[in-house]
């Protein structure tokens, strides 16, 4: 799915992760341990940890097992993680160290709203500038906007959601589980999860 590179083009692979919905989809499964099967770099911007690890408040996804599996997996694997730091992710972290030194008031809890979508679009004005020379990017992300942005910008990109994620690790590296893998998470989510684009995975090229 993910062709090697020709000798003559020795790019490394790196994971990037700017969208939860990957996270929290295989945290339902417990198999986010995938994302270092094919031996890439694993990324991961600081508002998809913030998200990923945040009380979701009452009436929100209470998926807390599998909530607290991803933390837990976030934690263990903090030496292999690379964190991406988004000015949006920093604005968020100043204004609940602030929250904290107010004593934590319920009224005045930062507030989440839009906060992913722009997040995803600082990372992405910023993406083609953080590429090293010698990397390619495969963009795992599911939010439908946040794809058509990762799409307009000019850098070598392969681009997948997490159901044609799953198919890769079930055709190229042989895992077992990734057969039944997704009939799992739609049972998991109640059916909500997205299928996916049917052109997965989109090659961006700058040639």
């Amino acid at each position: 799915m993910i062709d090697q590179p020709e000798p003559a083009d020795r790019r490394r692979p790196r994971f990037l992760i700017m969208d939860n919905t990957p996270l929290s989809l295989l945290g339902t499964i417990e198999a986010l341990d995938w994302f270092f099967v094919p031996g890439c770099d694993v990324t991961i911007t600081d508002m998809v940890i913030a998200e990923a690890t945040r009380e979701p408040g009452e009436g929100r996804d209470q998926r807390r097992a599998s909530r607290a599996y991803v933390t837990r997996w976030l934690n263990e694997n903090r030496s292999r993680i690379t964190v991406l730091k988004t000015a949006e992710g920093q604005r968020y972290q100043r204004e609940m160290q602030l929250w904290g030194k107010a004593g934590r008031p319920r009224d005045l809890h930062p507030d989440w709203s839009d906060r992913g979508e722009r997040s995803v679009l600082s990372v992405v004005q910023d993406l083609k500038s953080a590429l090293l020379q010698d990397e390619e990017i495969i963009v795992i992300m599911d939010d439908r906007d946040g794809r058509d942005a990762v799409r307009a910008v000019r850098a070598d990109i392969a681009l997948m959601g997490t159901r044609t994620f799953i198919r890769w690790m079930e055709e190229d590296f042989g895992i077992a589980a990734a057969a039944t893998a997704w009939h799992s998470i739609r049972l998991a989510t109640g059916d909500n999860a997205d299928e996916g684009d049917d052109n997965d995975p989109v090659y961006i090229r700058t040639r």
